[in-house]
C-alpha cells in the first residue's frame, strides 16, 4: 500500500495521498500533517455526505470526488472499502491525476479486498 502511494506522491501535483476506511480511520498514508486522525474522519464523512447527496438526487453512485480550493484540490475515490484522498497543490495536470488515482485504486482494492 505504501508504494502505491509514494507513486502517487511522486507526482508533482500530489502533495498528499492517504488511504482511509469509511469508519474514518487511516490505513496508509503520505502527509505533511499532524493532524492526520482528524484528516482522516473529515475525509471519510465528506465522501459519505456526497454518496448520500448523489443517491439523493438519483445520479447513481459517486465515484470521484474533486474540491477545488484556492490553493490545489481535494480528490477523493474508492478503492475497495476504502477511500483513497489526494491533495494537490497548484495548478498542475488534473487528468493526470485522476488517471493516476483510478490505477492506484484498483491496484489497492486487489491488496486490501475488504478493510
Amino acid at each position: 500500500m505504501e508504494t502505491v502511494l509514494q507513486r502517487l506522491t511522486d507526482l508533482d501535483e500530489i502533495y498528499n495521498a492517504i488511504l482511509v476506511g469509511k469508519d474514518g480511520l487511516i490505513v496508509a498514508g503520505i502527509q505533511h500533517s499532524d493532524d492526520e486522525e482528524v484528516v482522516g474522519a473529515m475525509a471519510a464523512a465528506a465522501f459519505g455526505s456526497i454518496t448520500s447527496f448523489t443517491a439523493q438526487m438519483n445520479n447513481d453512485e459517486t465515484r470521484h470526488v474533486i474540491v477545488e480550493t484556492k490553493n490545489g484540490t481535494v480528490q477523493m475515490e474508492e478503492a475497495g472499502d476504502l477511500i483513497l484522498v489526494v491533495v494537490t497543490r497548484g495548478t498542475g495536470n488534473l487528468g493526470r491525476v485522476r488517471l493516476e488515482m483510478k490505477k492506484a485504486c484498483r491496484q489497492l482494492a486487489q491488496l486490501v479486498p475488504s478493510y
